[in-house]
């Protein structure tokens, strides 16, 4: 059980995940799935929530659910890869979170892309959680635990800073619409697509990465990179070392976080790295 990651099985502690590897595992179909490039810098993590409640015309409030959880005989994750594999267009992601926190794994995160943002080069660069929601708006606290648990995985796996939009302004990000390149960190398909509503995710999955600590910049302002130009600078004269004092905390920065004392490369740490 766990993540699969460059064809190999990672197990993620506290987490129950379910790949195609194990039996009975869900498995997602072409074309709703293709190889990512082996040079493809992975550097976003994407949230999203099946019915993107509040959204469009449906503008309930989400609603934040201790239990009991709805039919929990019933697999809803196979439900909604069946549904894309159904939908006869490009729709996907890399993970499906049921009501009862626990998860599948339908694609190798490193090797394969899915579709989940509506921009193709954000594709290429993410990964993609989908969060089953209920038809009244509802989502469950444990499935919001998993989403952390899950999220701060993938940060320490990939070196993806612990970051996030905010706030939402019910229009895409400019910089994640025309493709993301500068954009490392988590965000929601709405940051990637106008007029979707506070829904796809909502607000509560990041209010619960707040308060795990993850950082909040508001991207249009280009909070982010001015902050990371910052610490670029700091790196720089604390190691002697020549650094691009760009904003942007890729690789390179990501490796002068590891010298400077910072687990994973990553300036804000989480339990488990």
């Amino acid at each position: 059980m766990g993540v699969i990651v460059d064809g190999n099985v990672e197990e993620v502690s506290g987490l129950i995940i379910r790949s195609w590897l194990d039996p009975n595992g869900l498995r997602l179909t072409t074309p709703d799935r293709e190889p990512r490039s082996e040079t493809e810098w992975i550097h976003a993590i994407v949230l999203h929530t099946t019915r993107g409640i509040p959204g469009g015309a449906d503008q309930r409030r989400q609603k934040i659910l201790t239990g009991p959880i709805p039919h929990p005989e019933h697999d809803h994750k196979m439900d909604v890869v069946s549904g894309w594999a159904e939908d006869g267009i490009c729709a996907s992601a890399h993970f499906v979170i049921d009501f009862d926190g626990s998860i599948a794994c339908v694609a190798d995160v490193m090797r394969e892309t899915t579709y989940h943002a509506g921009v193709r080069a954000v594709n290429h660069q993410s990964i993609g959680i989908e969060i089953c929601q209920g038809s009244d708006a509802e989502l469950y606290e444990v499935q919001l635990d998993s989403a952390v648990r899950l999220v701060d995985y993938l940060t320490r796996r990939f070196g993806i800073q612990r970051q996030f939009h905010w706030p939402y302004r019910n229009q895409a990000v400019r910089r994640i619409a025309e493709g993301g390149s500068s954009v490392v960190g988590v965000y929601g398909h709405r940051e990637a697509s106008d007029d979707r509503g506070q829904g796809d995710p909502g607000d509560e999955v990041f209010l619960r990465l707040r308060s795990a600590g993850y950082e909040s910049f508001d991207l249009d302002k280009l909070e982010d990179l001015t902050v990371w130009k910052e610490r670029q600078q700091q790196l720089a004269t604390q190691l002697g070392i020549a650094l691009d004092i760009d904003g942007v905390p890729g690789m390179q920065t990501h490796a002068a976080l590891r010298m400077a004392g910072h687990p994973y490369g990553l300036w804000i740490a989480r339990p488990g790295d």
